[in-house]
């Protein structure tokens, strides 16, 4: 082996080397963010048990513990934010995205959801194009094979693209 073989060899395992631990920084990272999740998700449990104990008493006693409630509801409120919040720096880590349609998570340069197949919007805030959608329309005394074809520019209306009228 000569010295630029040997050297190129080193430079590969050197890379090697740094990918394999940025890959377990993530893991590492992820675990930790998926740790706290864990334990968030274990206090709102208990907080929505303590609300649903406190209303049990109110209808049983007649007693009013509103304000208590109120107070336990802003604090799962409170949770259930810090619980979004660690979930998007997870999917952040992680590389991925979720898809506005479904929710499913899909990698960060997906273009289409995988399970919905919606198309996903890009970081960048372009506008997606309109559609053009044709509408057949057939008068009542009409020959059928004479339609009258019009096009419009629709915006993202759930209709469907040929809609016969009779």
């Amino acid at each position: 082996m000569d010295f630029n073989s040997l050297n190129s060899l080193f430079d590969k395992a050197v890379s090697v080397a740094n990918a394999a631990g940025k890959k377990t920084e993530e893991m590492v990272e992820t675990s930790k963010l998926k740790f706290q999740e864990v334990s968030i998700n274990s206090d709102l449990e208990a907080c929505y048990e303590k609300i649903g104990s406190l209303v049990y008493r109110c209808k049983k006693s007649g007693a009013d513990h509103e304000e208590e409630i109120g107070l336990l509801v802003e604090q799962a409120d409170q949770l259930l934010a810090q619980l979004a919040e660690l979930q998007s720096k997870r999917e952040e880590i992680r590389r991925v995205k979720k898809c506005p349609n479904c929710g499913a998570s899909c990698a960060v340069d997906s273009h289409f959801c995988s399970r919905c197949g919606m198309v996903l919007e890009e970081e960048t805030n372009i506008q997606p194009a309109k559609e053009m959608k044709v509408e057949v329309i057939v008068h009542e005394n009409q020959d059928p094979s004479q339609e009258e074809k019009t096009e419009s520019k629709k915006g993202t209306e759930e209709k469907p693209l040929i809609e016969e009228t009779l």
